[in-house]
């Protein structure tokens, strides 16, 4: 090991001392997650192939008990902080990313912390097992200096059946409604995967969850139907459920689709046309990114390595602040179209992509966009605030952000 990684090694251990000595009060898993995270930084100086495979073990034994660490007290942000959309009331114009809770768990973990919302999924029609390359299972890594993360998973789930029947034994809590994440079933033919994805709606529908979630980017499965945007199949899969699911909802149901901060911003002002002229209820942007060479400039020399490693080995999708700037860019461009169409119902924005603080929901709101989703930046602040996580948030709003929100 070279002096520079003893260094590292040396500064990462007095960080675990510190960590153990502020965190009495605190819950397992709450130390656990502030410990994994002042010891991500030696990660980067084991070998590539080890660090995945530790992290990945880890981080899915983290999440299986992560998502049953219910909260010992309940937080309520500050009314004015809340937002409505399509008639739902948000406590905070902020909750979890699709990913987090693929099983459909995890909901009172997150109510209870604060959350303005919830989101389970994604799920498909068929039980997945998810992605396994060089004996790692779903493999994934964090770029420690970077507060940036790379995973492929390949939709590991339950099915769209199983996690709709959970979801309906959920007891809400006010001011965080529940969302499914759906997704139509990678490798098949479009003839079974839409028509399995509109059946898949209807049975969220049946569950009483208050918003579909359509995914159309996910760069962690092979050839996976929504790659090319307003392609053929996404246009067949969007007719479908307009006709099946939208024309026919007897209830206020908000559907939204979901894509990637890799769309060209020339084609987000047609894409929401597209969303808007089939009654769609909003967009999603984005999802996780495949432009390794594009932000390889944003990663910190130090997480390099690991890096080059990763997406040549796995690839995946890119997520955390280094997408920060075009999940803004693409959901400024995408309220500038809403307002040129000037639809007769209405259509939300959603921002998701390099969420990390109070700052960005400023940013996003500023721009138009009431609704926020955060995943990379919702771990490093749990790491750091523990269950307090959307307090520590509410927290850091200055007068500002309240008068901005309000």
């Amino acid at each position: 090991m070279s002096w520079g990684n003893m260094r590292a090694c040396s500064r990462a251990f007095q960080g675990l001392f510190e960590a153990i000595s502020v965190t009495y009060s605190m819950s397992f898993l709450e130390t656990l997650a502030r410990i994994e995270h002042r010891l991500r930084g030696v990660v980067g100086v084991l070998p590539p192939s080890v660090g995945v495979r530790l992290f990945s073990a880890g981080r899915t034994a983290f999440a299986k008990e992560f998502a049953q660490d219910v909260p010992p007290k309940v937080f309520i942000p500050p009314s004015e902080l809340g937002v409505t959309a399509w008639g739902l009331r948000f406590q905070l114009p902020l909750w979890n990313a699709a990913g987090m809770f693929k099983k459909g768990e995890g909901y009172d973990v997150v109510s209870r912390q604060g959350a303005g919302g919830y989101v389970a999924g994604t799920t498909t029609s068929r039980a997945r097992e998810g992605n396994v390359r060089n004996g790692v299972r779903w493999p994934a890594i964090p770029y420690a200096h970077s507060h940036a993360g790379s995973n492929w998973m390949g939709l590991p789930n339950e099915g769209h059946a199983v996690v709709a029947a959970r979801l309906a034994r959920i007891e809400r809590r006010a001011g965080c409604p529940v969302g499914a994440s759906v997704s139509a079933e990678p490798g098949l033919d479009d003839a079974m995967a839409t028509p399995e994805l509109v059946e898949g709606i209807k049975l969220y529908d049946g569950a009483g969850v208050d918003y579909i979630e359509l995914n159309e980017s996910c760069p962690n499965v092979h050839g996976y139907q929504g790659a090319t945007i307003l392609d053929a199949a996404l246009l067949k899969r969007l007719d479908a459920i307009a006709t099946h699911v939208l024309a026919h909802r007897s209830r206020r149901l908000p559907v939204v689709a979901k894509f990637s901060t890799d769309v060209n911003l020339e084609q987000i002002p047609e894409l929401v046309q597209t969303l808007i002229e089939r009654g769609f209820d909003g967009i999603v942007l984005g999802n996780t990114s495949t432009r390794y060479a594009e932000y390889r400039s944003a990663i910190d020399q130090r997480d390099t390595s690991l890096y080059d490693y990763f997406t040549s080995t796995y690839g995946g999708g890119l997520s955390g602040g280094i997408l920060r700037l075009d999940s803004l860019a693409a959901a400024r461009c995408a309220v500038d179209a809403v307002r040129a169409l000037a639809p007769s119902h209405e259509f939300q924005v959603i921002r998701c992509g390099g969420i990390s603080s109070a700052a960005d929901i400023v940013e996003s709101h500023k721009a138009g966009v009431l609704l926020n989703q955060w995943y990379v930046g919702y771990f490093e602040a749990f790491a750091l605030a523990g269950h307090n996580v959307y307090g520590a948030v509410v927290s850091r709003m200055s007068e500002s952000l309240t008068e901005t929100l309000s």
